[in-house]
């Protein structure tokens, strides 16, 4: 399934089309591509906390997590990806419930995947986690994932263009419902087991590295 990844950016009918016949053939296939490609936004999750260093808000400089505390970040959010991809696919069954061939949970998962692999790389960007860097990427990766939403279903689950627009439409709604409440899940439950105190300045981490180690 990996070798689909780059089709959906230069020829997206055509690679939905080759992603359906896949999927028929092979139900449970793009499991992998779920899994594997969910690491690649929590490594840069880590390396982004732990290394680069978060720009705040409303903070006047970079703020560090310890690299325990960025462990546990990095799991959340591969949790997240993997837990969205799973609801959205029982999500998906709920909403084509009326249509001719009613989509199996794997099969809505293998969709809720594709869509995901726009956010799966933009998540490139939290490597180097500014501001204006990561309003951008979530801007443009959730504009394309949309696209791909409207462009992708009535290829891939067979249905007229004319009622795939409605059934999109309630796909992208429970969509952003579900980013929203398993992203703060994950979130709340990261800082409950995430040891207090963990943010840290440039001035405290280079005070820590400088701090000689004890006997």
């Amino acid at each position: 399934m990996f070798r689909h990844v780059p089709g959906l950016f230069y020829a997206p009918s055509a690679t939905w089309n080759r992603i359906h016949d896949d999927i028929e053939r092979s139900p449970g296939g793009f499991i992998p591509l779920l899994l594997i490609g969910s690491l690649i936004p929590a490594l840069c999750a880590y390396y982004g906390g732990a290394i680069s260093g978060w720009e705040f808000f409303g903070a006047d400089q970079e703020k560090f997590l310890s690299p325990y505390s960025a462990a546990l970040l990095a799991l959340a959010v591969w949790l997240a990806y993997v837990s969205n991809a799973v609801i959205m696919g029982f999500m998906v069954r709920w909403v084509l419930f009326r249509t001719p061939v009613r989509p199996s949970v794997l099969r809505g998962m293998a969709f809720a995947t594709f869509l995901s692999v726009p956010f799966m790389l933009g998540a490139l960007a939290a490597l180097l986690p500014q501001r204006w860097l990561m309003v951008l990427a979530l801007g443009v990766i959730g504009s394309y994932s949309t696209l791909q939403l409207y462009l992708g279903l009535p290829i891939f689950m067979r249905l007229s263009k004319s009622k795939a627009y409605f059934y999109a439409t309630c796909i992208l709604a429970i969509g952003l419902l579900a980013i929203v409440s398993v992203g703060l899940f994950y979130l709340e439950s990261w800082r409950a087991v995430s040891p207090p105190g963990e943010y840290q300045g440039v001035e405290e981490r280079i005070e820590q590295d400088n701090e000689p180690a004890s006997p």
